[in-house]
C-alpha cells in the first residue's frame, strides 16, 4: 500500500525540526523527538559544551601562533571575561581565527586589542568579514591609501562597501579624512608607513616638510580586526603607493618586517632598499640613451 504524499504544511515542519531541532534540544543525535521537559535541560548542556568546544579550540590556535613568544605584561582579567563571552559563539572557522590572532596579540602585548573590538566582531558574519577583508588587505595600520576609484574597484571594492563599513562602525564617517606624518629625524624628512609585513621608509631632503596623505580611516575595531586578518601584501598598491608619492618629490624604500613591538613599532627588519616606480624607471632609462 503506497503512503499518501507529505502535505507541503508537513514538509515544512518537517524541514524545520530538521535543521533548527538539534539546536534547541527538540531532536537528539539520532533525530528522534525528545520529551518536552527535557527540552530546557538538553539545549543548556549541549549549547555550554559547543561553547566549551569554541573557545578550547580559539585557545590552541592562539598559543600555537605565538610560537612560544612570552608578554611582558599579564592580560586584564576583565578582557579576558569579555573575550570569552563573545568569542564563545565563533562558530565559523574564519571568524574562530580572527578570534584567536586577537587573543594572541593581547597575550604578546595586553592593551593592542580593544574590548570594542571583540564586541565588534562579534557582530560580523564570515559574509561581511570576506566583503570587509577586500578592503582590510589595504590597510597601513588605522589608514587605507586613497586612490582613483577604478583601483580599489578593481579589488571588489565599490562606494557601496564604503557606506556599508562606515554603518556598522569599520570605517570612520567621511570621506575627506587625512593621515599627517611629521619627521621623525631633523636634518632630513623622513617617515615609517607599516604595511602587513613591509615597512615603507619614506624620504626626502627639506627637513620641514610633513607628508600628508589623504585617506580612509578605520575605526579603532576595524584596525584590530584588519590586523588580526593577517592578509598578504598586494604588490600592486605598494607600486601605486610609490608613484604617488614620487609625485610629490619623496623617495620610498621598503624592507620585510622581521619582528614587531606592538602594531607601530618594528623591533626588527631586513635592510632596506629603494622602490622606483615604472614612470621613475623609465625616464631614467631615457636620460641614458
Amino acid at each position: 500500500m503506497s503512503r499518501a504524499p507529505e502535505s507541503s504544511v508537513r514538509a515544512r515542519l518537517r524541514r524545520f525540526m530538521e535543521t533548527v531541532g538539534p539546536a534547541f534540544g527538540l531532536l537528539d543525535e539520532a533525530g528522534a523527538a525528545v520529551p518536552a521537559d527535557g527540552h530546557a535541560s538538553r539545549r543548556h548542556d549541549a549549547h555550554v559544551h559547543r561553547r566549551q568546544q569554541t573557545l578550547a579550540a580559539i585557545a590552541v590556535q592562539a598559543r600555537r601562533s605565538l610560537d612560544g613568544r612570552i608578554a611582558e605584561g599579564a592580560v586584564s582579567q576583565m578582557w579576558l571575561d569579555r573575550f570569552m563571552t563573545l568569542a564563545a559563539d565563533a562558530h565559523d572557522p574564519a571568524v574562530r581565527t580572527i578570534y584567536a590572532r586577537m587573543l594572541a596579540a593581547e597575550a604578546l602585548r595586553p592593551g593592542s586589542v580593544a574590548p570594542r573590538s571583540l564586541w565588534l566582531l562579534a557582530t560580523l558574519d564570515a559574509a561581511e568579514l570576506r566583503r570587509f577583508q577586500k578592503l582590510a588587505q589595504f590597510a597601513i595600520g588605522n589608514f587605507v591609501l586613497r586612490l582613483k576609484d577604478g583601483f580599489f574597484e578593481g579589488y571588489g571594492v565599490d562606494a557601496e562597501d564604503l557606506f556599508h563599513f562606515e554603518e556598522i562602525g569599520l570605517l570612520r564617517t567621511g570621506g575627506s579624512n587625512v593621515k599627517n606624518f611629521p619627521s621623525q629625524l631633523e636634518d632630513r624628512f623622513q617617515t615609517h608607513l607599516l604595511h602587513g609585513d613591509r615597512v615603507l621608509r619614506v624620504t626626502a631632503d627639506d627637513p620641514t616638510r610633513r607628508l600628508v596623505i589623504p585617506c580612509y580611516r578605520l575605526t579603532t575595531a576595524g584596525a584590530d580586526i584588519a590586523e588580526a586578518m593577517a592578509l598578504p601584501v598586494i604588490n600592486e598598491y605598494i607600486t601605486q603607493i610609490v608613484g604617488t608619492l614620487e609625485k610629490r618629490g619623496y623617495a620610498v624604500s621598503h624592507a620585510s618586517i622581521l619582528e614587531r613591538g606592538d602594531r607601530n613599532t618594528v623591533t626588527r627588519h631586513s635592510r632596506f632598499s629603494e622602490i622606483v616606480s615604472y614612470d621613475r624607471a623609465r625616464a631614467a632609462r631615457r636620460r641614458q640613451r
